[in-house]
């Protein structure tokens, strides 16, 4: 299953080590986000560090990891999509998130971030919902 991931889901499996984490992973999910998803992370690395409680090389060899399992897309290959996204969500942090979305054929996003929710265009689910969808596909 195809998804993009926001900055918050990053954050949370960086963090914890809980059902974001083990989905993160899972072999059935392929995570896409745009370029900006890790830059966002090296500008939180240092709270990241201190919430995860792990070591400064922990920290670099799980986003090593994760750099691999997720397909980052460079702006141009969505950049068509940035003025219809911006009209359908207030916040100007998710608008990548959403342009991804419509460049990907309307691809689900996985995001805790209520606003997306009042957009009707993309299916967008919590981590809850997600877990719950894999679950009853037997795919988690």
């Amino acid at each position: 299953m195809e998804l993009v991931i926001d900055a918050t889901i990053l954050f949370t499996g960086l963090i914890g080590k809980g059902v974001t984490k083990k989905i993160m992973f899972s072999k059935s999910v392929e995570l896409c986000s745009p370029e900006a998803l890790f830059n966002e992370a090296e500008e939180h690395k240092f709270r990241i560090k201190i919430l995860s409680g792990l070591s400064s090389a922990e920290l670099e060899m799980l986003l090593v990891q994760l750099k691999d399992a997720i397909r980052i897309f460079p702006m141009p290959e969505y950049e068509k999509f940035l003025n219809e996204a911006n009209s359908l969500i207030s916040d100007p942090d998710d608008t990548e998130y959403l342009a991804l979305s419509l460049a990907l054929n309307k691809c689900p996003i996985w995001s805790n971030d209520p606003h997306l929710k009042k957009q009707t265009l993309v299916k967008v689910f919590t981590t809850k919902e997600l877990a719950e969808f894999l679950k009853s596909k037997n795919l988690f």
